[in-house]
């Protein structure tokens, strides 16, 4: 269930470029929020700007976490880009600020075993609930996908290399880090690793282009294939209808990125 909260600022640190990660305590979120769910975050005092910005959970630690000093811990990666962001880079230890959360639907765990295939692909700040769940992707094995306009934009590198039977593919548009071109171009280039007749498990988020681009490229048949969505949200909980997306199962219907998503399955969506 969504709370409307407050929580006081731990830490708040550039990483790299305009890539900032913002550490919260805030246990009443921590302790319920699931890979792939959002928070919304009120980025000023003065009301300028005036609505709440979404934001993807990077990491949470419940309060019931072994490590007792990040118990009740939330972190926020965001890139700088706007007036939102621009107030939130600004963020002093010590100050508190408001939250809703958690929203939205997450990401469906499979069954994993030994044998199950993984597949993460990821553009930019993209890459943050795709690093949450790959913590719960304990079993069998993972490729994980990674793109990005420069180096800079490579992110959650590192949160994946811990794990065993992992491979990661990096790309660059402009070449300066792993393979010249999209993240989409190498996906395509690897996929005579996986057996397409065979059951495998994908999971997506990106840019917009990326995802239209791989939606030429995804097998529908075997894949179980799930796409967390970005989009531009007035009030994260559904009540304004500001961020629809075309969706088709028996009929064609405007679903809500933010109540029935942000994670929707693959075949639900329609590509223009």
């Amino acid at each position: 269930m969504a709370l409307q909260t407050d929580g006081i600022v731990l830490n708040n640190r550039k990483i790299k470029s305009f890539y900032f990660l913002l550490e919260i305590d805030c246990p009443s979120i921590a302790n319920e929020v699931k890979p792939g769910q959002f928070v919304m975050i009120q980025t000023s005092k003065d009301h300028h700007p005036l609505l709440r910005r979404p934001f993807s959970v990077y990491r949470s630690y419940s309060t019931r976490h072994p490590r007792k000093e990040k118990r009740g811990h939330l972190f926020i990666l965001y890139k700088e880009v706007g007036v939102g962001t621009e107030k939130m880079a600004s963020f002093k230890k010590g100050l508190r600020v408001n939250l809703i959360g958690p929203l939205g639907n997450g990401f469906t765990l499979p069954t994993l075993s030994s044998s199950t295939t993984n597949i993460i692909i990821g553009g930019g700040v993209g890459m943050a609930s795709l690093s949450a769940l790959g913590e719960r992707l304990k079993k069998g094995k993972l490729y994980v996908f990674i793109g990005g306009k420069t180096e800079d934009d490579i992110l959650c590198e590192n949160d994946f290399r811990r794990r065993k039977g992992l491979k990661i593919f990096i790309a660059t548009e402009d070449g300066s880090r792993g393979k010249k071109g999209t993240v989409v171009d190498l996906f395509q280039s690897e996929m005579k690793r996986f057996n397409r007749n065979q059951p495998h498990h994908l999971f997506i988020c990106g840019p917009e282009g990326m995802l239209k681009a791989l939606s030429r490229v995804i097998p529908r048949e075997k894949w179980t294939t799930q796409v967390s969505l970005e989009a531009r949200m007035a009030c994260g909980f559904g009540a304004c209808w500001g961020c629809v997306v075309k969706t088709q199962n028996t009929h064609l219907v405007y679903q809500r990125v933010c109540k029935e998503g942000p994670v929707f399955s693959w075949s639900e969506i329609v590509w223009d």
